[in-house]
């Protein structure tokens, strides 16, 4: 996605993927007055998905880069929260009527929990500023 904005009395170029993009216009957009849309270019999903946030929260770019950034958090968050309930089920195993969890399940359970943690820290940074 490539993204043109005027944000003050500059005009700045955005590049990469739709969330990189977004996320850095909520960036640089943080504590500004005018932000204003110059033109954009994207693929046709993409294209699609941001036309119809910027419709929903009238023509407001820092509030449809906030929702875009918020659902692409909200979607990593559910992605890891399935995965991490799927490897705790598959790590299980009884012997002599105990659980066990194997330790390398346990050891990426665990990375997996920091990621969501992370993930939900920023969601909350996103909510609130």
């Amino acid at each position: 996605m490539e993204l043109w904005v005027k944000i003050g009395r500059s005009r700045k170029k955005f590049q990469g993927s739709f969330r990189d993009v977004m996320e850095t216009l909520l960036r640089e957009s943080r504590g500004k007055k005018t932000v204003e849309l110059l033109s954009f270019h994207a693929g046709q999903k993409e294209r699609r998905r941001f036309k119809r946030e910027l419709r929903s929260h009238n023509r407001d770019l820092v509030k449809t880069a906030a929702s875009l950034v918020r659902w692409f958090y909200t979607r990593d968050a559910r992605q890891l929260r399935r995965r991490i309930k799927e490897l705790k089920r598959r790590a299980r195993y009884l012997s002599k009527g105990e659980v066990f969890y194997c330790p390398e399940t346990m050891e990426r359970i665990r990375e997996l929990e920091d990621r969501l943690r992370e993930i939900e820290d920023r969601l909350e940074e996103i909510k609130t500023g």
